[in-house]
């Protein structure tokens, strides 16, 4: 009896409208790729095939290597070049403070080039806003 009387509540709350169960179909599509943002794994890409290799909730195309980001941004730019120059030939801890290339301790000529590299490179957003979506690899929330 329970089980019914709350489905038949359910039932009311959905055709009554109040039911939501996620975004909904006629929203912006940012990057014009065809597929809304609310929907969209990269949402300043384009990137119809909407390929998702490590299933994070975030596409391939908004997952670039981001190794050398410094102040964790999800972008290697200006302030993480900034660290890097200001401990240019210094020993640091291992993996910081601009030591991205070799993580070897030392900042260097391979973490110069490792940075180089990847300059300019980020991740994110992804519009899919679920559990899928990992926040340490990607940001998860719509533009």
């Amino acid at each position: 009896m329970k089980l019914r009387l709350l489905a038949v509540a359910f039932g009311f709350f959905l055709v009554a409208g109040t039911a939501y169960a996620g975004p909904v179909p006629g929203g912006a599509d940012t990057d014009g790729d065809g597929v809304e943002n609310a929907f969209d794994n990269c949402t300043v890409v384009i990137n119809s095939s909407q390929t998702d290799t490590d299933h994070n909730g975030c596409g391939d195309s908004c997952t670039q290597d981001i190794v050398c980001d410094v102040n964790g941004d999800t972008a290697v730019n200006t302030p993480d070049f900034n660290t890097l120059r200001m401990n240019f030939g210094n020993s640091v801890p291992p993996g910081t403070l601009g030591d991205c290339g070799d993580q070897d301790g030392t900042v260097g000529t391979p973490d110069f080039t490792r940075m180089r590299m990847t300059f300019g490179n980020s991740t994110g957003p992804s519009g899919i806003t679920t559990a899928q979506c990992d926040p340490s690899t990607c940001i998860c929330t719509p533009l």
